[in-house]
């Protein structure tokens, strides 16, 4: 896996993909390898440690990396040589080939529940395609609407829009209101003008 740092062409692709709604599920597949490297950099550094957590971690990005469309053995092969140096060949030989002959696939808090992933360190790493074991996929769903919501109020507001309570307050202070004079609500005097058919309210 690539080391942490500005996007690549690659990235640029997978996005570029991803946003055209590609079926291959490779962008997906991207983006949820980039997350697991930027996780375990910032655990482990550039090896992973020689001990059941290190196998553990290397065996959910083995499982990922199966999904790769180009020669997926030799490409774990490759990571388990420069992430997990300590192993020998013969025991990554034998990982791959469990892996491969049995992928398996995690949903997002399924995932951040074997990482012990939180929405802190979610958040501080930019994480996307996994979930958070203090913030569910609801929780986060709303907090995303919210944050758009804010978004899209600033962007109102920036482009010379009045909030409402702004703006009611000033039409209540503006322009005779005959209704008021006759006793009677705005809609009634309307009614009443257009049953008429003049401007007299009555």
């Amino acid at each position: 896996m690539m080391p942490i740092g500005h996007p690549t062409a690659e990235d640029r692709q997978w996005r570029r993909r991803r946003r055209k709604g590609s079926r291959t599920g490779a962008p997906l597949h991207g983006l949820r390898l980039r997350d697991l490297d930027v996780i375990l950099h910032h655990r482990w550094g550039p090896a992973l440690p020689d001990d059941d957590a290190g196998r553990d971690d290397a065996l959910i990005v083995l499982h990922h990396m199966v999904n790769q469309a180009v020669d997926p053995r030799r490409r774990m092969a490759q990571w388990l040589g420069t992430r997990c140096p300590w192993m020998p060949k013969q025991e990554a030989a034998q990982t791959i080939a469990r892996v491969i002959a049995n992928p398996r696939r995690w949903r997002a808090d399924t995932l951040a529940a074997k990482l012990g992933l939180t929405a802190a360190d979610r958040a501080r790493w930019r994480i996307t395609t996994i979930g958070a074991t203090d913030l569910l996929k609801e929780q986060r769903a709303a907090r995303r609407r919210s944050r758009d919501n804010e978004r899209k109020r600033r962007n109102r507001r920036a482009a010379g829009a009045r909030p409402r309570a702004e703006y009611l307050a000033a039409a209540k202070h503006t322009g005779p209101k005959p209704w008021e004079a006759a006793g009677m609500s705005r809609a009634t005097w309307y009614r009443r003008r257009h049953e008429t058919g003049s401007g007299d309210s009555t």
